[in-house]
């Protein structure tokens, strides 16, 4: 598989059920949603300028269609845009992103 960034969601499940490392990166905004993740990250990726334009971008578009996303998921997703990432999630917002602003995202829902 690709490398992948996983969404907080995704991390609390595998900490949770599995207590096991996670394969890819997770972004330091799981960290703070889930200060456990820190003990089972592997490689961390810290938000980068380009990474809050896009996701600004993104959301400035989101709005005017009447569909809004959480913030910090819109960040996640663009680290993983801007670095060709897999996002790995759970959140079925991940899918109006993708559709409405960002359709060559990597994306892979569980």
């Amino acid at each position: 598989m690709e490398e992948a960034l996983y969404d907080t969601s995704i991390v609390i499940r595998i900490v949770a059920r599995d207590r096991q490392k996670i394969p890819g990166y997770i972004s330091v905004l799981t960290v703070i949603e889930y200060p456990p993740a820190l003990n089972y990250a592997s490689k961390i990726l810290y938000p980068e300028k380009r990474d809050y334009h896009l996701a600004i971008k993104w959301q400035t578009l989101l709005r005017k269609k009447g569909n809004p996303i959480p913030a910090v998921d819109l960040i996640i997703a663009a680290q993983a845009c801007n670095r060709s990432l897999t996002l790995i999630a759970s959140d079925k917002h991940f899918e109006i992103l993708k559709k409405e602003a960002t359709p060559n995202i990597k994306l892979v829902l569980k």
